[in-house]
């Protein structure tokens, strides 16, 4: 179940080129191209014709081309050429979705047509300001999207999953955790103090000993989770600590599109400030949070094969910012299908 009049990521910016790109979002299949001028189109996955998938064609100049019988669309989702007339069917038209690129995505409004004004994009300023430096990820998963969210807003699960990474020791044992509601979004707040430091964290730093670490997790709907995580060394402040002594210090946003209702698309960027890393640490935390990523993929792949409902979830009180989000999204939805 998804919210249906929302935006949606389909891609990251530098996914979609003058080449076809196929994407199921929220059970709709679109594709995506630049015409031109360089402007993101997505239209309908499905020629008027005989339903082939435009995703099979080619993008020619602003228009594309289905591969099957060479039907031509414009932006607009209007059949321009049918080769072997001259004259085109009026009602030979599909649906063209209306986009907005920002900040390094391709968002779609996958609702109904029309209502797009009544939502905005999430904003996620961070990758545009120059002092700070940007990494991007797209990934997929067979998985309900709603599995990752539950994921992102309970970190416990590093120490265990992520343990050769970016987990270490106290990071479930130690934290203290707050949870916060709201109408539109739940926020949770971890602090750690005096533990280990992650291996990766290790790596990058060169710094082995004990750190005061924090994650401040704020969950959007439909489908963001905004992460601001970091350490510094033990007794300098933790996050509140100053920026000589902090030795991570990153925003990163998650980002679970739905695709099916048991596949989903992960978009993932990470910003910190463009001077705290050579570029040989930031391709080395890049890498490791790629790792990171897989991880996570993976056991909640694991996790959706072994989904019984007759069977609930033992709920803990770290639990609770899963709690809320689930309980969140569950009321906006059914708001909306009573409407």
């Amino acid at each position: 179940m998804v919210l249906r009049n929302r935006w949606y990521v389909a891609a990251l910016s530098t996914e979609i080129s003058d080449r076809p790109l196929a994407r199921t979002i929220a059970c709709q299949p679109i594709v995506l191209y630049r015409d031109t001028k360089g402007a993101a189109i997505a239209l309908e996955d499905r020629c008027a014709h005989r339903q082939a998938p435009l995703s099979l064609g080619e993008v020619v100049g602003d228009h594309i081309q289905c591969g099957y019988h060479g039907f031509t669309f414009d932006g607009d989702g209007r059949c321009v050429r049918v080769p072997s007339q001259k004259q085109v069917p009026p009602n030979a038209c599909i649906r063209a979705y209306p986009v907005i690129e920002k900040q390094g995505f391709v968002h779609v409004w996958t609702g109904d047509p029309g209502r797009e004004d009544s939502d905005r994009p999430y904003d996620f300023p961070f990758p545009d300001r120059p002092e700070l430096h940007a990494r991007y990820a797209s990934l997929r998963g067979a998985f309900d999207y709603r599995l990752l969210i539950d994921n992102l807003m309970d970190l416990t699960h590093l120490g265990f999953t992520h343990k050769n990474t970016i987990g270490s020791g106290g990071v479930a044992e130690q934290g203290k955790t707050r949870t916060e509601r709201s109408d539109n979004g739940v926020r949770v707040i971890r602090q750690m103090e005096n533990i280990e430091p992650a291996p990766a964290h290790v790596e990058v730093t060169g710094y082995s000993g004990n750190v005061d670490r924090w994650q401040i997790i704020d969950f959007s709907p439909p489908c963001h989770v905004e992460l601001q995580v970091g350490n510094a060394k033990t007794g300098t402040g933790g996050v509140d600590a100053a920026p000589e002594d902090r030795l991570i210090d990153r925003r990163t946003m998650h980002i679970a599109t739905p695709e099916t209702g048991t596949t989903t698309h992960y978009f993932w960027v990470s910003t910190y400030p463009a001077d705290s890393m050579t570029p040989e640490q930031e391709d080395v935390i890049y890498e490791r949070t790629m790792e990171v990523l897989d991880e996570d993929v993976r056991m909640i792949e694991g996790q959706q094969s072994r989904l019984d409902p007759s069977r609930p979830f033992v709920d803990v009180n770290e639990d609770a910012g899963q709690i809320h989000t689930c309980n969140l999204l569950a009321r906006l939805i059914a708001e909306e299908q009573s409407l």
